[in-house]
């Protein structure tokens, strides 16, 4: 069976969303220190479950209130939202509600969306714990220039592939609810505070709509059920601010009177828009059947994103208000340090992380690499930028003995477990050397963000070499990069009809998924970028994985070819390692920087104790529903 879009409870977030994104009942106002009580249960300087200690009330709503504090077990910054119910309370229906919702929020292990660490009960009262996330939300920051607003919207849509693709509604996606860092990394989820303004103000259960007004869309406003069109529409209604300065409704301090524009279908066409009019455009459609999923709209928006007419535009245009903005935004941080300050705690300094990846699909590796950096060893360097994923650089050197080292610096995710031995550190920056092996030395830089880079130095052919001392090489230009803030951004982006712009995980349905027996299909494990996704069976052991590759040549010896869906494409046993059957698809060719042709593939890999031939069966069944669902180019 699928996963539905059910209109029952826990799918579609409704109290989980209310409380996390606090809208237009806050008592918090501009330019005042005004908060609403959280009813003297709770105070500053308070320890909840013997962790997370509290440094300032942010804000709060009907149902909950949100609270910065220090998790004095990992030394970090995170976020608490209060639900203002209790065991003792009538909140029971809601407290079940909550905790079936963060388990599925938690689920939603994504870039672009607000990471849920934990749902803890202290005396009776319930507490959900968040990332903090330093950053301003788009309502705040006002109009955009068109390319920081494709930038946002593409990872925006992502995220939403992400939380539909796992049987999801968010149903009130708006302005105040997405979240933006000062280098334009986006996130959907609970962020802490929106502006208490009328026109804000989110309709909850007791009425017969769920949404925001001037954001929801034209059906669900005239009583249908909302479904993954809805939120489509939200998102486009929520870029089309981001860039007109109002919803396609109007700007009207009644809900009343966005709420009828709403449902007579009253939508104003974009003016301003330029290259995302047709994007934005479909989104908006009325006929919620004829609006792009999720995953197209992001296609649509990077395709957009890849016009002359953004390109040429300045990523970053601040204004005195953001700037003023900025200057409250690390309030909380401040706060939190000096709590731990005055109340004598042993660590003495929290700061606010530092965001280095920004968003990780315009990081450039191959800004992370100097060819010159190899001077000293001789001999000839050559960047590649079009070997592996999307997330890899590689400098080849091959030395005057003939020798050759392929060294490649790697983007990754945060590893969910601490690094395993000795972390050196440059100023926020750890360093973890691994132990050197015959063929490899790898180096691992440890980014404030908890990203990751991997530096590894590969003997290609053999011949005299010192593999750690080039490692290190490459790694001390990785550290002096990160160290001055954000990492560079990609100058251009691939076409559009590139995997660049798909989302690993969504080329498989629930259907697709199933062939593989056991299969998580809620949980996968999507790795950076989206460009590769991994799912686990919970009856056998071992593993399915879609990633994207790229490589200079495909023939034979990348296996037995066999025509998948109208793409070549190749099968081979153990062509990715022991008990691994490996399915190769050739999605399309192209010119590279240095005029050589190369291929963009997308790898299926089954690993697991299967017979072989079993194995390859089920892995050529399920790279067929992925080669079908490839860009179209």
């Amino acid at each position: 069976m699928g996963i539905g879009f059910s209109p029952d409870a826990g799918i579609r977030l409704e109290f989980l969303w209310r409380i996390s994104f606090l809208t237009a009942e806050f008592g918090h106002r501009v330019g005042t220190v005004e908060f609403a009580s959280d009813g003297g249960r709770v105070r500053v300087g308070q320890l909840i479950t013997d962790r997370y200690r509290l440094s300032e009330q942010l804000g709060s709503g009907a149902h909950g209130v949100v609270w910065c504090a220090v998790d004095e077990q990992l030394d970090r910054v995170v976020a608490l939202k209060h639900a203002l119910v209790s065991d003792s309370s009538d909140g029971g229906e809601l407290i079940g509600r909550l905790e079936r919702e963060a388990k599925l929020l938690a689920q939603l292990n994504h870039p672009n969306i607000v990471t849920v660490f934990d749902l803890v009960r202290a005396d009776g009262q319930w507490w959900l714990v968040m990332e903090y996330v330093p950053g301003h939300s788009l309502r705040e920051l006002g109009p955009l220039p068109l390319r920081r607003v494709a930038t946002i919207g593409v990872q925006l849509a992502h995220a939403l592939a992400a939380v539909h693709a796992a049987g999801i509604l968010h149903r009130d996606i708006k302005p105040s609810n997405v979240l933006v860092t000062d280098d334009d990394h986006a996130k959907l989820g609970d962020f802490g505070v929106s502006r208490a303004v009328y026109a804000d103000a989110t309709l909850t259960r007791t009425g017969a709509f769920t949404g925001t007004p001037g954001y929801m869309a034209p059906e669900v406003a005239y009583g249908a059920d909302p479904g993954p069109a809805s939120d489509v529409f939200s998102l486009g209604a929520t870029l089309f601010a981001a860039i007109e300065g109002n919803s396609p409704f109007g700007d009207s301090d009644n809900p009343m009177v966005l709420m009828r524009r709403t449902a007579q279908r009253d939508i104003s066409a974009p003016s301003r828009a330029g290259a995302l009019t047709p994007v934005l455009s479909a989104m908006l459609r009325t006929n919620p059947d004829r609006r792009p999923t999720a995953d197209q709209a992001r296609t649509r928006l990077a395709e957009a994103a890849a016009h002359p007419s953004l390109l040429t535009q300045p990523r970053n245009i601040r204004h005195s208000k953001t700037i003023m903005l900025a200057v409250a935004g690390v309030f909380c941080a401040v706060a939190v340090a000096v709590w731990i300050v005055l109340a004598g705690s042993q660590h003495a300094t929290i700061r606010k992380p530092t965001t280095v990846m920004g968003d990780p699909r315009t990081a450039d590796p191959c800004m992370l690499a100097d060819p010159t950096i190899f001077d000293r060893f001789g001999g000839h360097v050559e960047k590649d930028a079009d070997g592996g994923n999307f997330n890899r650089c590689d400098l080849i050197l091959t030395l005057p003995g003939g020798g050759k080292v392929d060294t490649r610096i790697e983007l990754q995710n945060p590893s969910p477990q601490p690094p395993s031995g000795r972390v050196e550190t440059v100023g926020e920056i750890g360093v973890l050397r691994l132990p050197a092996q015959d063929n490899k030395c790898e180096r691992t830089v440890l980014l404030p963000d908890r990203y990751e880079i991997a530096v590894g130095a590969v003997r290609a052919r053999a011949g005299p070499m010192d593999l750690c001392a080039i490692a290190d090489a490459a790694t001390a230009t990785v550290v002096d990069v990160a160290s001055r803030g954000a990492l560079p951004r990609r100058t251009a982006l691939p076409p559009a009809e590139s995997l660049f712009h798909t989302d690993a995980c969504a080329l498989l349905d629930s259907e697709s998924l199933s062939l593989y027996p056991g299969v998580e299909a809620r949980r996968p494990q999507i790795g950076f970028g989206n460009w590769e996704c991994r799912w686990t069976s919970s009856t056998t052991p071992g593993s399915l994985l879609v990633r994207f590759d790229r490589n200079d040549q495909v023939n034979t010896s990348n296996g037995q070819p066999e025509p998948l869906a109208g793409h070549e494409a190749y099968v081979a046993p153990d062509g990715y390692g022991d008990s691994t059957c490996q399915v190769t698809v050739v999605h399309r060719t192209y010119t590279t920087g240095n005029s050589a042709e190369a291929y963009e593939l997308a790898l299926v890999v089954i690993t697991g104790p299967q017979p072989p031939e079993r194995r390859c069966q089920v892995a050529t069944a399920i790279a067929t529903a992925v080669a079908a669902k490839l860009p179209a180019h």
